[in-house]
């Protein structure tokens, strides 16, 4: 998938020039990951799924790290009746690969979609 794809959030819009871009932005060492995970008698065919995992949860601290702010500045705006952590939590529960990045033409993006991405690149690197 070569395609722009957005990153939708309540707080944030952030617009990335594909798959392997968005991949790269918020797994920035996916390559030396990758090596190390393979040289750790990891089995090629698993990496993939191994991958996808560690990039679930590097895009929650992504979102934290780089947003903190807008997340903040939204639960004061929203948050008037209820607490402000227990929403936070509410609201990056609910954020993720899958639920949280479309494509240019508003379609979901899928698991497979990612692990599509993380095959090719884990194909293009020396193992």
């Amino acid at each position: 998938m070569k395609d722009l794809v957005i990153l939708r959030t309540p707080f944030m819009i952030q617009k990335f020039d594909g798959i392997d871009d968005f991949i790269k932005t918020i797994f920035p060492d996916i390559e030396s990951y990758l090596k190390k995970a393979s040289s750790s008698n990891i089995q090629r065919p698993d990496l993939d799924t191994i991958a996808y995992s560690e990039l679930e949860r590097k895009f929650k601290v992504f979102i934290v790290q780089n947003y903190l702010d807008n997340l903040n500045e939204y639960l004061r705006k929203q948050a008037k009746h209820t607490s402000r952590e227990a929403m936070k939590d509410v609201l990056l529960s609910t954020i993720s690969t899958t639920l949280s990045v479309r494509d240019a033409n508003n379609n979901q993006l899928s698991a497979d979609d990612y692990l599509i991405s993380l095959r090719n690149t884990i194909n293009k690197i020396d193992l």
